[in-house]
């Protein structure tokens, strides 16, 4: 249904200097349902082309996108969005991720500064659901220079990843969090939160766009309110998964030039068991962490403990440089149940001794406990003209308090990967040439290579399929390559992640590679072959790859004429050079001694 509105505006024209009546036609309001649009709800069938060609037809207006009940699977991938949108999940609707997936819904920032990413997205009632089978299934929100951004009563359940968030902010302002639930944090990298409050910059994003512009600039206006991060539970009712940590950041990028973190509000939150981060005090290893901060307020929220032991320090931040003062910290009125920590329950920590932190407001906090060794607040600076006040450590039994999710998380049924089914198609490229070379030459995955799609011959070719793949599983980023192909669809390479000859290959296009870097210059010089090396048409790793004619012990004679040399470096910087002789063919200069 599409709704054109069309809004007539009285001006003061019965006035005197006033003008005639004006008419303003605002932007057309679009209301589609997903599954009218492609997108299926049985559990089994991916949904990522088809959403993503549901946002891409309908990406002029401003969109409402209803999401009937049902559980919509999606594969490894990225969703790209656009500003304007509003989803609205039917009651029973869940987007769901399974077999160790990797699903980022990505916000694209093509220009720098604060307004060179998306407006206005809303997510409504949504539930976005991953499970443990084959490794965590992951759904990330990663938002880059967006601006007026909601989540409103959502579920984000046992999807985040174990390197990372559920949302991802950067360089972002004016993002609100209202009556949703997190629960399940699998990390490899404990101090991860469930939403990252950070800045516009490449190393923060948990999906790097291409395309996208890096400023350094910070998040702000960031509100989580009446929301919950639970673990998640056995049937017995202990921690089968731990709770995300709720919210925070580790890192100032360009020492702060371009701004920092500023106006965060975490208020009216419950916080339920989230892994204990033990190190030693002062180590910023805390539940919620804030490095560089002002105008934040962490209020009325309760923070329990009840199959999980306490944390080094709770609440820690940290002001880590000289020229910038962090103002404006209020935590008030918040209770800490059971959470029993280390070394307090709240540590703030100036590196310059003379630049503290100031209009600190520490009031009306309450904490229950079964041991006092936790000071409730420590601080390596005088805490003069703050206020500190009415803050208790309660010694007490433990609660037995039970925290139950607002809203209802049932497990949903999914069919898992057992072998992925191939298509059969006619040829469509008319031109394809092959070229074959030594199996052990190898690349690199390039930055983006996430992006990019792996196939059983190369696109275009009788039978190509898009092949189902979890990035998420290669160990290493290096790949080696045993041919080439250029066609009507591109240029392509055939990839294998292991040394192994008989390892499965895949195709890719070239551009998820990168090669070594090649340098030549003429040289004229007589050698004489002293070892035995192999001896390529190329240099060996040449991105036009070399393939193997014989060893310098098939060269009849041993003093031969160099007319060419190339000096090979890798990407971790180690050179190579390589000698073309007067035959055409190239090997080792470690194969020679110069004459």
């Amino acid at each position: 249904m599409t709704v054109v509105v069309g809004t007539t505006l009285l001006s003061l024209s019965g006035l005197p200097g006033t003008s005639s009546r004006q008419s303003v036609v605002a932007h057309a309001a679009t209301t589609i349902n997903a599954k009218n649009q492609g997108m299926v709800g049985d559990g089994e069938t991916a949904n990522n082309e088809a959403m993503q060609a549901m946002l891409d037809k309908w990406d002029q207006d401003a969109l409402t996108v209803r999401v009937p009940k049902g559980t919509y699977v999606f594969d490894s991938g990225k969703i790209l969005l656009h500003s304007n949108i509003t989803f609205k999940f039917d009651k029973g609707a869940v987007f769901r991720v399974t077999d160790g997936h990797e699903v980022f819904f990505v916000y694209p920032s093509p220009k720098a500064g604060y307004d060179g990413g998306l407006k206005n997205v809303t997510w409504q009632r949504a539930t976005f659901q991953g499970d443990h089978v084959k490794g965590q299934s992951v759904f990330v929100q990663s938002v880059h220079h967006a601006q007026n951004v909601n989540f409103q009563d959502c579920v984000f359940d046992n999807a985040e990843s174990p390197t990372g968030h559920y949302l991802d902010l950067d360089g972002s302002h004016n993002i609100n969090v209202t009556g949703s639930v997190f629960t399940g944090f699998d990390g490899s990298r404990d101090y991860k939160e469930a939403i990252q409050v950070d800045y516009s910059n490449l190393r923060a994003m948990s999906y790097q766009n291409p395309g996208d512009q890096y400023d350094n600039l910070p998040t702000y206006g960031v509100t989580v309110t009446d929301s919950q991060f639970l673990p998640v539970q056995k049937a017995s009712g202990s921690v089968k998964v731990y709770a995300p940590n709720p919210i925070g950041e580790h890192a100032v990028y360009n020492k702060g030039v371009d701004g920092i973190i500023h106006d965060v509000r975490f208020s009216n939150n419950t916080v339920v068991d989230p892994k204990p981060l033990t190190s030693a005090a002062g180590s910023g290893m805390a539940t919620i962490h804030f490095k560089g901060i002002s105008n934040l307020w962490i209020t009325g929220n309760r923070f329990i403990n009840q199959h999980a032991l306490g944390s080094g320090d709770y609440i820690y931040l940290r002001n880590t440089l000289p020229n910038y003062q962090m103002t404006n910290i209020n935590i008030k009125d918040n209770t800490f149940t059971d959470v029993n920590p280390m070394h307090s329950y709240v540590s703030l920590d100036s590196r310059y001794a003379t630049n503290p932190m100031t209009q600190v407001t520490i009031t009306g906090n309450k904490a229950t406990t079964q041991n006092d060794q936790a000071q409730f607040l420590m601080s390596n600076f005088a805490m003069t003209g703050n206020t500190v006040a009415k803050n208790s450590i309660k010694k007490a039994k433990k609660s037995g308090t039970v925290v139950k999710p607002q809203h209802t998380i049932k497990p949903t049924a999914v069919v898992h990967d057992t072998g992925q089914k191939l298509k059969k198609r006619k040829q469509t490229n008319k031109h394809e040439t092959y070229f074959k070379g030594v199996a052990s030459q190898h690349a690199q995955l390039s930055k983006h290579y996430k992006s990019y799609t792996l196939y059983n011959v190369i696109k275009g070719h009788k039978n190509w399929n898009a092949l189902k793949f979890k990035w998420q599983s290669i160990k290493t980023k290096r790949v080696y390559i045993d041919m080439r192909a250029e066609a009507d669809t591109g240029k392509w390479y055939r990839i294998r992640f292991s040394k192994k000859a008989n390892a499965k290959t895949y195709w890719i296009r070239k551009g998820a590679l990168t090669f070594d870097t090649f340098t030549k210059e003429a040289f004229d010089h007589d050698a004489m072959l002293a070892k035995v090396y192999p001896v390529y048409t190329r240099p060996f790793n040449d991105p036009l790859l070399a393939q193997q004619r014989g060893t310098t012990a098939d060269i009849a004679q041993r003093v031969v004429h160099i007319t060419e040399r190339v000096q090979r470096k890798t990407s971790s910087g180690s050179v190579t050079t390589f000698y073309r002789m007067s035959n055409g063919l190239w090997t080792r200069a470690a194969a020679f001694e110069l004459q």
